[in-house]
């Protein structure tokens, strides 16, 4: 079959007005053009991003810290006017040459789904590890079973409303009336899955819990943790929790049978092995594997569905955390956090091995295994959001030992939003080194830290210095910059009364306008760097007062009285 210039050109224009048009990630719109391919492809995006998280190539530059991120801004119903065709052809090309430079960046990535795709003779190229792992799992049970995939397609495993006590393990308990209460509580419910769930919240020990069918977490308010000499903090986590408690206890979908957890359990074996073997390919290949599943559970379109197994597994990992909480606070341990699967806990360096035997006994108890690591200091500003500080650091000042996550990370993140980095640094070396935070952000040479971008909606306009810009941007904040705004029609005519009723009061009505707009970044003035230059960062006009006060604000929540210092 042959096809002239003009039909492939019109079907390609056809293709793209529909991914332009067609609202945010509305795949189904454009996926029949998908198989009328016929050359071998893959998708670098959706290899790294599972369908909920993916973002667009513009979002990918700003995080690689691409050159130039460049948008093209036209009216697509219509035909590209004559002077456009160069900026077009520029606009092209930029994508083309940054997406060979995320192939570059995704090599390791890329290796080890060609080492897979040999291995295991699967098309895993274009998929991301979730559904790698689901892939090779299905495989062995496929294999296992003796089935087809047409065996087991459209099993599930459904169930409108799951009674909490027919998943909680019998032989858990609490000490303490106020966790024994929440016990009891628990096995009064009755939840239904993606409609009704399931939130207790509640103090033990004087730290704030919350479970319910989400998992256990603290409630933590901003907070320094120095242990003292004669005390030590200690990270205590469950190995694997999730796969580990399917395996132990069997919380696995039934409807696939005994043969599942074989599979299940065989793949974990054999991870290991490869682990000790030295086997990365396997190691990572079967590690996707194991974790594939969890999210997999509660996906009701996976042959895996089961949301009673789903409640099995997140009900008791939450409680029987809490168990070993309460028998470490018996002794005199403080629990610093709690959170899904592990446990911030303070204690004097006397008690250390009444606690070690504590966390055997749990092991014994549960058939589950627990890993430890100990920190010279925590400054937690939430669950979520803290900087720990490994043993070993002050001796070594090895950046590696600091652990950091939320608002404190410093690396940036592919496809995760750029922020300011320059901020969580100084505030790392603040506390951590006793660098003072004007020093850092005032010494920092790369303009690329200072960076932040925005990303608006298809409803939405962008505009700075009164001129239309693309919906992407890349900025830093500055003192001799304009506002960056984005704004959408509002549906009104400038200036037209809109009447409405307020109860109570009764008819009121106010002026609209024609345009909705928004700030998006109040509190400074921005210079646009979407293309970077080679202009000295002296000349660039740097608002460092907005950064200083955004990392003073963390810093004055953490340590209060401290702020006399600057």
């Amino acid at each position: 079959m042959s096809y002239n210039v003009a039909t492939i050109c019109s079907s390609i224009f056809n293709l793209s007005r529909t991914i332009t048009t067609s609202t945010e990630d509305n795949i189904e719109a454009w996926k029949h053009w998908k198989y009328q391919i016929w050359f071998d492809t893959f998708d670098l995006l959706t290899m790294l991003y599972s369908n909920k998280l993916r973002v667009g190539l513009k979002e990918i530059q700003v995080t690689m810290q691409y050159p130039n991120v460049q948008e093209f801004v036209c009216d697509w119903s219509k035909p590209l006017p004559l002077e456009d065709f160069d900026n077009m052809i520029d606009y092209n090309i930029n994508d083309i040459e940054s997406t060979t430079e995320l192939l570059n960046r995704c090599k390791k990535d890329i290796d080890l789904r060609i080492a897979i795709e040999d291995e295991y003779g699967v098309r895993v190229l274009s998929k991301d590890g979730v559904n790698i792992g689901m892939k090779i799992l299905t495989q062995k049970y496929l294999e296992k079973t003796g089935l087809t995939w047409w065996d087991i397609e459209g099993l599930r495993s459904p169930m409108d409303y799951i009674p909490l006590k027919d998943v909680i393990l019998p032989f858990i308990k609490y000490d303490s009336p106020i966790l024994q209460e929440v016990l009891n509580d628990m096995k009064n419910q009755i939840v239904s899955p993606g409609r009704k769930g399931y939130e207790n919240n509640f103090v033990f020990n004087g730290l704030r819990y919350t479970v319910g069918v989400g998992g256990i977490h603290s409630k933590n308010d901003p907070e320094i943790i120095i242990p003292k000499e004669d005390e030590t903090l200690i990270d205590i986590d469950v190995a694997s929790l999730y796969p580990s408690m399917l395996i132990e206890y069997g919380f696995y979908p039934k409807h696939l049978g005994p043969e599942f957890l074989e599979v299940y359990s065989q793949i974990k074996d054999e991870r290991i092995e490869a682990k000790h073997n030295g086997d990365k390919v396997k190691n990572e290949t079967l590690k996707l594997a194991l974790n594939g599943l969890s999210g997999n559970l509660q996906n009701q379109h996976n042959f895996c569905y089961s949301p009673f197994a789903v409640m099995q597994i997140r009900i008791n990992g939450q409680l029987l955390l809490l168990m070993l909480a309460e028998k470490l606070t018996q002794i005199g341990c403080r629990i610093v956090q709690a959170n899904t699967d592990g446990l911030f806990v303070l204690l004097k360096k006397s008690i250390y091995e009444q606690a070690n035997k504590i966390c055997r006994e749990w092991e014994q108890l549960t058939r589950l295994t627990l890993e430890e690591e100990r920190f010279e200091a925590m400054y937690q500003y939430a669950i979520n959001d803290y900087i720990a500080v490994k043993e070993g650091y002050k001796e070594t000042k090895n950046p590696d030992l600091i652990k950091t996550k939320g608002m404190f990370i410093t690396k940036v993140l592919l496809g995760k939003g750029l922020s300011a980095k320059i901020i969580p640094e100084a505030i790392i070396k603040y506390f951590v080194d006793g660098i003072p935070v004007e020093d850092t952000i005032k010494g920092c040479t790369d303009i690329r830290k200072f960076l932040m971008s925005e990303k608006t909606g298809k409803q939405w306009h962008v505009e700075y210095m009164n001129q239309e810009q693309q919906r992407t941007n890349r900025f830093y904040a500055s003192t001799n910059g304009g506002y960056l705004w984005k704004w959408k029609y509002t549906g009104h005519a400038e200036g037209e009364v809109v009447e409405y009723y307020e109860p109570y009061v009764g008819r009121q009505s106010y002026i609209v306008k024609e345009k909705s707009y928004q700030n998006m970044l109040t509190a400074s003035g921005v210079t646009l760097l979407n293309k970077f230059d080679d202009k000295p960062i002296e000349e660039r006009k740097i608002n460092y007062r907005y950064y200083l006060r955004e990392a003073l604000k963390i810093i004055e929540e953490l340590q209060p009285r401290q702020l006399e210092l600057f």
